[in-house]
């Protein structure tokens, strides 16, 4: 087991023992039908663990200024890359019955071993 394996190991171990189950929500759609006008849908949920922050303003290095990076209302998601696929623009995360947009995402990817993806999300 590497340096980085231990890492990802000891990353997915703190977010469960301190975090919370969150699902990300993948929605890929399906070929259009024109005879009915409509597409289907392909729905995958993974299931995994993770912990929401409030964004500080000093630590993002951003203002919550409406149509800039991170708004009023943004949290950020510390979500484990165990049993999950690097997360997208435009999938959803839920926590509880709370649905959250994701805005950007950042991996914390070292020698090509996912540690941990970081998150902005968005109701």
């Amino acid at each position: 087991m590497s340096f980085y394996d231990e890492m990802a190991t000891l990353a997915d171990e703190l977010l469960r023992e301190f975090g919370k189950a969150l699902t990300l929500r993948r929605v890929v759609p399906g070929a259009y039908d024109p005879a009915s006008g409509t597409s289907a849908e392909t729905v995958t949920d993974y299931q995994g663990t993770g912990a929401l922050f409030e964004y500080a303003m000093l630590a993002a290095g951003q203002t919550w200024i409406p149509s800039t990076l991170i708004e009023v209302g943004d949290k950020q998601c510390l979500l484990s890359p165990a049993g999950m696929p690097l997360p997208t623009t435009g999938d959803k995360l839920l926590d509880g019955a709370e649905v959250w947009q994701v805005q950007n995402v950042k991996a914390v990817n070292p020698a090509g071993t996912p540690v941990l993806y970081e998150l902005q999300i968005r109701k």
